[in-house]
Parts: C-alpha cells; structure tokens; sequence
C-alpha cells in the first residue's frame, strides 16, 4: 500500500483538537475514494470500488498469473493423463511436482489425525471444555451409554471411567455445530456434534459424532469400532470445513477487516499515527478481496464449482455467525481461549495453535502498547494528547460501531471496549482495538488460510464437498468405493486442489517487516518488534524439534502482515 509521506511531523495539535483544513480535504477526499458498500444483506461491508492505490503491483500481478498457469497446466495433465479413480488408491496418481504429496495421506483416517485437526488443524477456533452434554445428544447417549464407555475406559486405560468422569477430570471436550442446523436440505451439509477424550497418552481422540441437531431413529450416534465410523467422520469434516471456509477464513478475516480498512481511511488522514500502525496489515486486502468477488464468490465462480455448499451456503454460514460476533470474545485471543474454558495447567495438551499464537499474541500487544505511548497519555503528560481528545479516533471507531447500512454506514463491530459502547476514551482501550485488528489480519488468517493444501490436498482427509446421503446407520458396511462415491468428481477435486495450492502461497513482507513509517520516533519501537518476534520465532522452533507433530504455522516465520492472499 502507497503511504504518502510528509516532509515534516504532521501537527498533533491538529490531530487531536479541532481539524486543520489540510485534514479536512484530505478526510473528504479518501471518503470519495473509499466508500462502503454491501455486498450481500447482512454480511460485511466493502469497497464500492478498487481504489488505485490498492490494487496489486504489476510485480505481483504477474507472480500471481504464473502461478495459475502453472497450476492450470497440473490440473490439465492430471485430468486427462492419470486413471479414472475408482478406488482410493487411485488418487495418489495426481501427486507430483505441481501438486506434491500431503502429509495427510498417510494418516486421513487415524482417529489421532482427526483429533488433531481440531487442535492444528486450519480451524483451531470452534473446540471447547465440555462442561455438560447438549440436550439433543442425551437420547443417544443413553441408548449407547455402554459402549460408549467402553471406549473412554480404553482411551483412559482406566476401567471404571465414565462420561461424568470424564467432565469432571476436564478431559472431554465438544466441537457442535447448531450454528448449521436446518442447512442441509437446501446446501447438503449436516450440523453435528463431537465428542473428545484426552486420553491416557495426552492425544486428544474422538469418541462419539452425532451428524445432525435433532433427536430420532434417523440422527443415530457413531462410536469408533462401528463400521460407520470412517464415513461419519468424513461428514463431519465436511462441515466442519464449511464452516472454516466460510467464517473462519473468508467472513471474519477477508470481509470484516475490509470493512475495517475501509473505515480506517474515510476517518484517519493517512500521516495520523493510528492509521500508520494498521497500513501494514492492509496491504492489498482491498485488492485480494475485489479478486475474490470477481472469480471466488461470484456466482457460478470457483466457490460454486468446488464447494458443496456453494456460494449461498457461505453467505449463509458468515450471516448467522456474523449475527453474534464480538470483539471482546471472539477477537481478543486471550478472552477467546477462556470462554471457551481451553486455558489452565494441564487443559487440553497439544493445543499448539494456542501455545503458540498467545506468544504472537504478545508479541503484537507489546508492541501496539509501546507504539501508542509514543503518541497518546491518559493524563495529556509529556506535551501528548488524550485518546479521548482525538477526533479522529472517535471517529473511526465510531464507524466500526455503527451498523452496516446498503450504501455508507459502518462495520457494524460489536463488543468493543468503549465507555457507554460508544466512545473511546483511554490507551489500553485503543491498545485492545489495534492489538486484535492487527491479529485478526496477520495470526489469524495465517493459521487458517497457509496450511489449506496440507489438509484439503487429499480430499478425503478434510473433504469441502460431500455427495449422496450421510450414514444413518452406525453398522452400515463400508469400502474404499462408498469414500469415492461420497467425495465430489475426480475434475472437482482437481479443481479443489490448484485453488487450495495457490491460496497456500506467502506473497508479502512477513509480521513485523514495514516499509515506512511517518514518525521518526517510532523506528525503535518497530525494531522492538521485530526482535520478540525473532525470540518468539526461536521459542516456536525449540517446541516443534519436541514435538512429535510440529506446528509452524503460527510462528512469525510463516505470518504475513496482512491478508493478500
């Protein structure tokens, strides 16, 4: 992103007190520029149009367009030059340079595998304690109560273990998707609920799947060991995938942090402090999302052509997730973690994704605290403004409050720290707000977006399209010809697996790494950062040479700045 630079220190009088004119032209001037608009009712507002500013560098447009040929060309040859698939042996005849082997092939159908998904995975966001089994699940439990604890006394390698143990010891964990119930007429995709042990070894292991919300002879509960289990699972994944997909990627990173940088210039001038901490972590968002709107998202695009749940199942999925997000639960990733009760010595080994994005986490939150008491005092000490005294600022945050409305309006954020909810009027208000934008657009997407093809590379590892009817019976027999038929065409998945590759590519400055800043005072707080990055960085690699499954994704070493991908 250009960042137009002044030749002097912008006055911060004006800044914080009543607008020099220069403001005024400058702030009408980008509101003319960047407008919002909604894309679709009740989903995220964007950019009416690209500004030019936004758009990609030849440079990378060119890098981009290469790699689509390239991939296009993988997909050609495999399509017409490796064998029908009729078994699952089949599939590995794709694999090759272009589209090189993933890890997950070997292991899609260990239990271990699916339990780890959950915890590093590409949608580490959904798990949480256990705390009571959901009422529609009861019926089932009661009829399979028996086995069921069969297998939490194996997993356990403790023969009196129960269900009731199992939450008070707080080993057992759920992941339910009520949030897609009544979905799968219309878009094909069940709304189950999971059950987790941590078991005696530390491993987190799926004990029970139930693939719909409502109770009947029709929703029966799966358990490992029945001949259903491997296809049970395989429906779970695909909605849990759609749910990644669709909110966890593209709805809460990709189109709210647009609305979120188009707020921020139609209300910060761009040599205000604030707007030159975020520029970074805006870099060709605008341009990204404009692509993804023409050829993903549009109607009968790459969405339509992959996904079963098509376009409209994404739309569907972010409107009802959207509906009760908040900033001060599901954006500020220490809250996060507690309301979701995975925090405390000894909860839920192996969370590495936790582990090692509260490091991050910290890192970022540091660094934002510093940067903003270089520029702003509670107490007005030092010749530096009040937050609350910053027009500007109240504003822009103004703007990311206000409801999202056809044309104008705001973001429609809610649960910031605000005094009434409506102003903002300290640092460690600001340091929040910046802090969790700033993670949402860099750890955020990067978790959810850089691993896609290691895990939807070999699609019946983490399949975004199912077809025909899921099981409903937990003894139904099952053979590698019933996965075939279940998971989409040999072309669709082709199709799946350039998309995923080209989305797993980094193509800016990594976290920390910033072209320009405007205030000369805030270069050694820039290099601050970048050094705990660096020790954040080291730690990460000491954890994954211990780690039997290493993690790098959440490490500075893997994160961009922004979503430009």
């Amino acid at each position: 992103m250009e960042i137009r630079r002044r030749t002097t220190t912008p006055n911060r009088t004006a800044l914080a007190g009543a607008p020099d004119d220069r403001i005024v032209r400058d702030l009408q001037a980008a509101r003319e520029e960047y407008r919002l608009v909604q894309y679709v009712p009740g989903l995220p507002s964007c950019a009416a149009t690209l500004p030019k500013r936004e758009k990609f560098s030849w440079c990378e447009w060119i890098r981009s367009r290469l790699l689509i040929a390239l991939l296009v060309i993988g997909l050609f040859i495999d399509r017409f030059f490796t064998p029908t698939w009729n078994q699952l042996a089949d599939l590995v005849n794709v694999y090759g340079w272009i589209f090189p082997k993933p890890s997950t092939m070997d292991i899609w159908s260990d239990d271990a595998f699916f339990g780890r998904q959950r915890l590093v995975g590409v949608n580490p966001f959904v798990i949480k304690r256990c705390i009571a089994i959901p009422n529609n699940m009861l019926l089932n439990i009661n009829e399979r109560r028996a086995p069921l604890e069969r297998v939490l006394q194996q997993k356990s390698d403790d023969e009196n273990y129960t269900l009731d143990t199992a939450i008070e010891d707080n080993r057992l964990f759920i992941v339910n998707y009520d949030i897609l119930n009544g979905m799968f007429d219309q878009f094909g995709v069940c709304a189950p609920i999971a059950l987790f042990l941590v078991d005696s070894n530390d491993e987190l292991m799926p004990v029970a799947i139930q693939l719909q919300q409502e109770e009947g002879e029709n929703n029966p509960m799966f358990l490992p060991g029945d001949r259903s289990w491997l296809m049970a699972k395989l429906w779970f994944n695909h909605a849990d995938s759609s749910f990644q997909e669709s909110f966890s990627h593209l709805g809460v990173t990709h189109l709210l942090m647009e609305s979120v940088a188009v707020v921020t210039h139609r209300n910060l001038i761009q040599t205000h402090p604030i707007f030159q901490v975020l520029a970074p972590h805006f870099h060709y968002l605008l341009a990204i999302n404009t692509e993804a709107r023409e050829y993903l998202i549009s109607n009968n695009g790459l969405v339509d052509q992959t996904l079963s749940i098509g376009r409209n199942g994404m739309m569907e999925i972010i409107r009802r997730r959207l509906a009760d997000w908040r900033m001060d639960t599901g954006g500020i990733l220490p809250a996060d973690l507690e309301n979701r009760g995975v925090t405390g010595d000894g909860i839920l080994p192996n969370y590495y994704y936790r582990d090692d994005a509260l490091l991050v986490y910290g890192a970022i939150n540091d660094y934002v605290t510093a940067y903003v008491g270089l520029h702003y005092n509670d107490d007005g000490n030092n010749g530096l403004p009040q937050v609350i005294d910053d027009p500007q600022i109240q504003a822009w945050v103004s703007a990311i409050i206000s409801e999202r409305q056809i044309e104008g309006g705001g973001c429609g954020i809610k649960g910031l720290p605000l005094n009434n909810n409506r102003q903002i009027a300290t640092n460690e208000q600001l340091i929040q707000i910046l802090t969790c934008i700033i993670y949402m657009c860099s750890v955020s997407h990067a978790v959810t977006n850089f691993p896609q093809y290691e895990q939807y590379g070999f699609q019946p590892a983490y399949p975004i399209g199912m077809r025909g009817m899921p099981p409903q019976d937990p003894n139904a027999a099952l053979n590698s010809g019933d996965i075939i038929r279940a998971i989409p065409s040999k072309f669709t998945c082709l199709l799946e697996m350039a998309l995923k590759k080209f989305l797993s590519t980094r193509n800016t400055n990594l976290l920390g790494h910033f072209d320009n800043f405007t205030f000369p005072g805030d270069r050694p707080v820039q290099n601050q950062f970048q050094d705990n990055l660096r020790i954040v960085a080291e730690e990460i690699n000491r954890r994954n040479t211990q780690r039997a499954h290493p993690y790098p994704w959440a490490s500075p070493e893997k994160i961009p700045n922004s979503i430009s991908i």
